[in-house]
């Protein structure tokens, strides 16, 4: 573990964004099972015992001219790294938080700045928890890590892993931004896919082309043309194969 890191260990908490927001940047709060966690747009992400529940808080500089809104980029360059060893067949970054395995959901991330100083990374990964306990209850198929590695880590080890890939990326953003991990993006995208850009007052297809340099994704036209759909207009990027 690098030596920046501070941890906070919960049996249980409602939210660790609610405890990390509290406490100092290189801390990380992570609990066995959390009760009221969430995604993007405040949807419920279900926290049962035997998953990686957990938020990492970075320091980050308000006078820096770096778009700090990219950091679930960063974060999603960060687990890729760190599953990399597995050798995980299908594994792939979907824009802009979710890590899947094929189509079923293995992570997700979420970002918040609770203070002009911080950031913090909430990261929930499935592992050997129960996914029975998710029937019904989710848009994407879940799937667990424990499935696809049989030397599968400790909770604790992979939040480790994980810990220290976050500070190593995050070192490489603050140095030259977007461009500093986009070759690390565009590997964890995968293959190019059709998908939909839902917004509140449109639906634009395309084919998932990369992102740009504030993040937001690219879409390919049939006829070749590209159509950049400002990411915070975006309510879901839904594939649609």
């Amino acid at each position: 573990m690098s030596i920046k890191w501070k941890i906070e260990e919960l049996d249980e908490c409602e939210s660790t964004f609610n405890v990390a927001r509290k406490l100092p940047a290189w801390t990380i709060v992570s609990t066995r099972r959390q009760t009221k966690g969430r995604g993007r747009f405040n949807r419920p992400w279900i926290g049962e015992e035997g998953g990686l529940w957990v938020t990492y808080n970075l320091p980050i500089d308000p006078r820096s001219h770096i778009h700090w809104g990219l950091l679930p980029l960063v974060a999603g360059a960060a687990i890729m790294d760190a599953l990399r060893a597995y050798d995980i067949p299908g594994l792939r970054l979907r824009w802009p938080n979710d890590v899947l395995v094929g189509k079923s959901k293995l992570a997700g991330i979420l970002v918040e700045r609770p203070s002009a100083n911080m950031a913090s990374i909430g990261i929930g990964v499935n592992m050997f928890n129960n996914l029975n306990s998710l029937n019904g209850l989710t848009i994407d198929p879940p799937t667990r890590l424990a499935d696809w590695v049989p030397s599968c880590p400790s909770v604790k080890k992979f939040r480790t892993i994980l810990g220290d890939d976050i500070a190593e990326i995050f070192h490489y953003f603050q140095q030259g931004g977007l461009d500093a991990v986009t070759h690390m993006l565009e590997a964890a995208w995968g293959e190019s896919r059709p998908v939909v850009a839902i917004t509140d007052t449109e639906r634009i297809c395309g084919f998932f082309a990369g992102v740009e340099h504030d993040g937001s994704p690219i879409l390919r036209r049939p006829d070749g043309s590209t159509i950049t759909v400002p990411g915070i207009t975006v309510n879901r990027l839904k594939e649609l194969i």
